[in-house]
């Protein structure tokens, strides 16, 4: 069992839209067919003082790297061009794969 987590910048004037968006769009779809599950959603705490937004961190738990690179060529690449089509410049993000111990 991994853990499949992408944390997001997001800026201050999309953040609310941005926040929505995932909880009623991307998290749905993503968990349409089963390969990821547990959907978790989190503020990341500790904003730096001057920046402009806050960053989130949405994580899922996923059987492998097999699955969830099967999920991103069927899902994930849709769901990133939406993203990207929706915020531009205003999101920025990077995802991390940890192992459950």
């Amino acid at each position: 069992m991994i853990i499949y987590n992408t944390t997001y910048h997001i800026a201050d004037s999309h953040e609310r839209e941005f926040v929505e968006w995932l909880k009623s769009r991307y998290i749905p779809r993503a968990v349409e067919c089963g390969t990821l599950t547990q959907p978790q959603l989190a503020l990341v705490m500790g904003r730096e003082e001057g920046s402009d937004g806050n960053s989130y961190s949405l994580q899922f738990h996923v059987q492998g790297v097999d699955a969830l690179e099967s999920w991103y060529r069927r899902t994930g690449a849709v769901l990133v061009s939406e993203l990207e089509r929706q915020f531009g410049t205003h999101v920025a993000g990077f995802s991390t794969l940890m192992q459950v111990l």
